[in-house]
C-alpha cells in the first residue's frame, strides 16, 4: 500500500510540515508514525512511504493529520479537525492525498497561541466510502450551510453530470460539516473540471453554485481550489489508484447574502430570462410556415433559432432564409399569429415574481430590453409584471437591436440610471455579448434557451441556476 500526502501550506523559515499517522486494528491495536514532508519552495509539501499490513494485528483503517514543527521538532501548530481524516486500509490500493489545512472555528481555542489540542484516534473506524478499480475522492468543509441544505458535485464529464444541474452527484456528509464521495472514474480519460454545489435536501434540488472558477483535476497536476494547489504535472489515475482531492472550504462570497448582487439597475432579457416562451413562439412558427407550405420546424431547432429577434428567427426557419419568395408573407403571418397567441402558453419561470417583487422592493430600478418586436414585448411585460418592469423596450425601428448597446442605453437613458451601478440578466450568447457591448457585468441564467457548456463557450462569467440566486 503505497502512499502519497500532498498540502499547501506557507510555512516560516526553520518551520516544516509533518504527518502524524495512525494505522488502527479491529482489536484496538494501534500503530502510530510521525512523517517529516519536504519542500522546494516552502508552500508545496510532500511525502510518501510505503505500508504493509501487520500479520498480528490486521490494519482496517488509516488516520491521519498535519501538524508543523520547528527544527527540534516542537509542535507549534496542529490542524483543528472536528473529526480524524480516515480511511480504509486497503494493501491493494496506492493511496494519493491532495490536501488542503483544515482549521475549526472553536471558541474554546485561544486563536493566538497557534498550539492546538493534539488529535487523538481513540475510535478509529473503516470509512465508508467505496473504493473502484480508479477511484477518486472528493471532499469538501462547508461549515455555512443553511438548515436543510446539502452539498452535491457537478462536473464536466457524463460520470459527473455534465454541468446539468439536475444531475448532480450528491455527497455524504461527514460529521456535520464535512462532505465526501466516492466515484469510479474508470470511464473518465480527459481532465476533470467540476463545482460543488449546495442543493435542497428536501426537495433534491440545485439552490446555488460555488463562486469562483471552475476546480480542475488533471490538466496543472492537481485539484485547485481558489489558488490551492500542489506542483505541476499531469495527473492520470491508474489501476487501484485513489485519489482524494480536499477542496478545502466550499467557496462562498464574504458578503451577505442580500448584498451578492447589489447593484442599482437590472437590466433583464425577456424570452428565456423571465419568461418561458418557447411553446408559443414554436407556435406561431409553424403557423406561418405550414400556411405558406412550407416544413415545420421542432421545438429545439425553434430553441436554437431564438435570441436575434423574430425576423431572424424566421429567417432560420424559412427554408432558403431571406433569399425566399415568400420569406416576407410568412414573417407578417408569424406576426399575426403571435400577437394573438403570444400568452397561450407563456408564463413567467418559477421564482421570477418573487425575485422582481424583492428587487422592487429594495427600491431597484427594473428594465427589460427584448429582440421581440416592441408591441408584444410591451403587452407581455404589462400582463405578467406590471409596475415590477419601470421600462421595457422590445425590437423597433431607429434603434438596434442586441447584441449592439442602443436598447440597453435607451433604457438607461428613460430610467436616469449609471452605467457603473447596472447590471445585465439573460440566458444567450447575444446577452453576454449586450453586456459586454454595453459596458456591464452579465450574470447568465441556466434556465433558459442555452445551456451551461454553450454559455461557458461563448464568454459567461456568472452563471445562476435560480432566480432568487440575483437577489
Amino acid at each position: 500500500m503505497k502512499m502519497k500526502f500532498s498540502i499547501a501550506y506557507a510555512a516560516k523559515w526553520g518551520h516544516a510540515l509533518h504527518v502524524e499517522l495512525t494505522f488502527a486494528a479491529a482489536d484496538g491495536y494501534q500503530d502510530t508514525m510521525d512523517l517529516p514532508m519536504t519542500t522546494r519552495d516552502g508552500y508545496h509539501w510532500e511525502v510518501e512511504m510505503a505500508s504493509r499490513q501487520n500479520r498480528h494485528h490486521p490494519f482496517v483503517a488509516v488516520a491521519y493529520c498535519y501538524c508543523v514543527k520547528d527544527a527540534e521538532g516542537k509542535v507549534l501548530r496542529r490542524e483543528s479537525l472536528a473529526s480524524a481524516r480516515q480511511y480504509v486500509f486497503d494493501e491493494s490500493k496506492n493511496f494519493y492525498f491532495q490536501d488542503y489545512w483544515l482549521e475549526e472555528d472553536n471558541p474554546y481555542v485561544e486563536k493566538k497561541a497557534f498550539v492546538l489540542q493534539q488529535v487523538k484516534f481513540t475510535d478509529v473506524k473503516p470509512a465508508r466510502l467505496p473504493l473502484f478499480d480508479r477511484t477518486i475522492i472528493f471532499k469538501i468543509h462547508a461549515p455555512k450551510l443553511y438548515e436543510g441544505e446539502a452539498v452535491a458535485l457537478l462536473g464536466n464529464h457524463p460520470t459527473l453530470g455534465k454541468w446539468n444541474p439536475a444531475h448532480f452527484l450528491k455527497m455524504q456528509n461527514n460529521h456535520g460539516k464535512d462532505w465526501e464521495i466516492s466515484v469510479n472514474v474508470q470511464a473518465i480519460d480527459e481532465p476533470i473540471e467540476y463545482k460543488y454545489v449546495v442543493i435542497d435536501a428536501q426537495t433534491q434540488k440545485l439552490k446555488r453554485w460555488e463562486f469562483g472558477d471552475n476546480r480542475i483535476f488533471g490538466i496543472s497536476g492537481n485539484e485547485q481550489a481558489g489558488g490551492q494547489g500542489t506542483p505541476q504535472g499531469e495527473i492520470r489515475v491508474y489501476h487501484q489508484d485513489v485519489y482524494v482531492l480536499h477542496g478545502g472550504e466550499f467557496r462562498i462570497k464574504r458578503v451577505p447574502v442580500h448584498a451578492q448582487f447589489n447593484f442599482d439597475t437590472y437590466i433583464f432579457d425577456l424570452d428565456g430570462t423571465l419568461i418561458s416562451s418557447l411553446h408559443d413562439l414554436a407556435a406561431s412558427c409553424n403557423y406561418a410556415l405550414k400556411l405558406n407550405g412550407m416544413p415545420e420546424r421542432t421545438l429545439e431547432e425553434v430553441r436554437m433559432f431564438v435570441g436575434n429577434g423574430v425576423k431572424k428567427l424566421m429567417e432560420r426557419a424559412v427554408p432558403g432564409g431571406l433569399e425566399n419568395e415568400k420569406f416576407e408573407k410568412t414573417l407578417q403571418d408569424f406576426r399575426q399569429h403571435y400577437m394573438v397567441h403570444n400568452m397561450d402558453n407563456t408564463k413567467p419561470y418559477p421564482d421570477v415574481m418573487e425575485m422582481l417583487e424583492e428587487l422592487k422592493n429594495r427600491g431597484k430600478n427594473i428594465a427589460v430590453v427584448s429582440n421581440k418586436f416592441y408591441a408584444a414585448t410591451q403587452e407581455i411585460c404589462r400582463h405578467f409584471f406590471g409596475d415590477l418592469v419601470d421600462v421595457a423596450i422590445g425590437e423597433r425601428e431607429n434603434i438596434k437591436k442586441k447584441p449592439a448597446p442602443d436598447t440597453v442605453n435607451e433604457a438607461l437613458r428613460q430610467l436616469h440610471a449609471d452605467r457603473e451601478r447596472a447590471v445585465y440578466i439573460g440566458d444567450s450568447d447575444v446577452d453576454v455579448m449586450t453586456a459586454k457591448n454595453s459596458g456591464m457585468p452579465c450574470i447568465s441564467v441556466l434556465w433558459g434557451f442555452r445551456d451551461h457548456d454553450f454559455l461557458l463557450a461563448h464568454g459567461a462569467s456568472i452563471l445562476v441556476s435560480s432566480p432568487l440566486q440575483i437577489l
